[in-house]
């Protein structure tokens, strides 16, 4: 067990929340705790500039990206371990959460320094609030492989999860995977919200099934929210005993998937196989 309130390490690491569009979307704590760390590490110095130029603040900054975090990570240990404040900045939004930064964390906790959030924007609880979808409980995944066999593995093992799901997708790809997700998970609604806080922020509520129909030309930072699966396979116990009287009644296993299927909404091959995976 280990309790930070007990840490002997001085050194500090801030995880500093930067605005995701508008420049005014940032607090006054992280605007105090940029100022005044001892060393401020960003992924791209010229996104940095721009906000601190916007609040008139003049100071050394050091990028921190997926290029070089493994150099990076060793050099700022050893400021944390010399009892140095290091404030670690996104580019947009929160530090860590689908960008740089996990390793670093992991090693300070590891060694006994103390790891501090400074909370502000996040691109997905912004999105999901705005949604109008089921948020509580939701499952935030962000971004999908890029390869397309390891997408359909991952989409295959959420198609079952019963709550909403937040994705993060670049422009390039957001109508191949809509098409993807349609294959794989069949008709849902969905939401899609881009450029948030920015001058062309809009939002799209749609069906996976209009992946034809949606816009082929959308541009700027997405995140994508798709509602989880209304029906869920009831417990195998369940399944046998519904399918196991319908059978006793002198109907065909198939037939009384069909059947069951009519007053579950599940569909009726997925009723057969969970019949006969329990039947194994």
């Amino acid at each position: 067990m280990k309790r930070s309130s007990e840490y002997i390490n001085k050194g500090e690491l801030f995880l500093i929340s930067s605005p995701i569009g508008n420049l005014k979307d940032i607090t006054f704590r992280a605007i105090e705790v940029i100022k005044n760390v001892d060393y401020l590490f960003c992924e791209d110095t010229r996104v940095t500039k721009k906000l601190l130029k916007e609040y008139n603040i003049d100071r050394t900054l050091d990028s921190f990206h997926d290029y070089s975090k493994g150099e990076k990570e060793d050099y700022i240990i050893s400021l944390l371990k010399n009892n140095n404040t290091v404030g670690l900045i996104s580019d947009a939004g929160t530090p860590v959460i689908s960008d740089p930064g996990y390793e670093l964390v992991r090693k300070s906790l590891d060694l006994g320094i103390k790891v501090t959030p400074i909370p502000g924007p996040s691109a997905q609880v912004s999105a999901m609030i705005m949604s109008g979808m089921p948020i509580k409980p939701y499952l935030f995944y962000g971004f999908l492989d890029h390869k397309i066999s390891k997408k359909k593995s991952e989409l295959e093992s959420l198609k079952d999860y019963p709550f909403s799901i937040c994705f993060y997708e670049s422009p390039l790809r957001i109508n191949s995977t809509i098409e993807l997700m349609f294959k794989i998970f069949g008709e849902r609604n969905a939401t899609l919200t881009r450029e948030i806080t920015k001058l062309y922020e809009e939002t799209i509520e749609f069906n996976l099934s209009e992946y034809e129909s949606f816009p082929k030309d959308l541009k700027g930072e997405m995140v994508l929210i798709v509602e989880g699966r209304k029906e869920t396979i009831k417990k195998d116990v369940d399944i046998i005993l519904e399918l196991t009287k319908i059978i006793n009644d002198g109907f065909s296993l198939k037939e009384a998937t069909k059947m069951l299927s009519k007053t579950t909404g599940i569909k009726s091959s997925e009723l057969y196989n969970e019949y006969l995976r329990c039947k194994k």
